[in-house]
């Protein structure tokens, strides 16, 4: 794990040669262990993507489908596992090249198999939803709202 096929291919020999005289191995790789990213938040389908070839971090947010209105371009997150495996989170800002202001971003980043991008909320759906769960949803249950209207005596008028 983490070799190349020509470090395995001298591993193997080294160890081989050690009991069977004149024995060469050719390593050769048939199929590729699947690589995952993790594509979350304000994207049209988030969830778990195969990575098939090189990607850069705008390629799986395409994979997710694109950005939502609303989600913050400038504060985007990679999560991803170092040597020695601590969480390390990474902000990007890739509002410009997203948009197709700014041709080349220099926080682009390859995904490795893995990565979590994040596309967070703006600030505006922030308190946008803020206020549905205080003043919409919460409200409602801290203040039970009971409402008997009588339109009987609206026909004596």
């Amino acid at each position: 794990n983490g070799l190349s096929i020509e470090e395995i291919e001298v591993e193997v020999n080294a160890r081989y040669a050690q009991k069977y005289q004149g024995l060469d191995v050719t390593v050769s790789l048939v199929n590729r262990a699947p690589r995952f990213v993790y594509v979350l938040g304000e994207v049209t389908t988030p969830g778990i993507y195969e990575l098939t070839g090189p990607t850069t971090v705008m390629q799986s947010v395409a994979l997710a489908g694109g950005w939502n209105n609303g989600g913050n371009l400038r504060h985007m997150v990679i999560f991803r596992r170092d040597e020695n495996w601590q969480l390390m989170a990474t902000r990007l800002d890739l509002r410009g090249a997203m948009l197709g202001k700014r041709p080349c971003p220099a926080d682009e980043l390859w995904v490795r198999d893995g990565d979590i991008v994040l596309v967070p909320k703006s600030a505006l759906l922030v308190a946008d939803d803020f206020i549905e769960l205080v003043f919409t949803r919460g409200i409602y249950c801290v203040l039970p709202f009971n409402a008997n209207l009588s339109f009987n005596k609206l026909s004596t008028l």
